[in-house]
């Protein structure tokens, strides 16, 4: 069981990646306008997370917690920018 965890985890940094791509790539854009191209993948991960968290403690995972995962930092040229730049999704209804 630990084996799967650890690959389900591996998997998900992966979306993680995706997602911080997708988070780059439609920075300071209107988020309305990526609504419906984004939403669906979004839940899907939801899903996948607080499936995964399930297994792991036997709980449900916060959508604090969810969020949290969401929100990345990036570096300039591998040195940490003093104005170190967060990418977050915003919570879309």
């Amino acid at each position: 069981m630990e084996e799967i965890l650890n690959e389900s985890e591996i998997k998900l940094d992966g979306v993680r990646q995706k997602i911080l791509q997708v988070a780059q790539e439609v920075s300071g854009e209107d988020m309305h306008q990526f609504h419906r191209a984004i939403t669906t993948g979004l839940q899907e991960y939801v899903e996948a997370v607080s499936f995964q968290h399930f297994i792991k403690t036997r709980s449900l995972i916060s959508m604090d917690e969810i969020n949290k995962q969401l929100i990345f930092t990036t570096e300039d040229n591998g040195k940490e920018n003093k104005t170190m730049r967060k990418l977050r999704f915003r919570e879309m209804k």
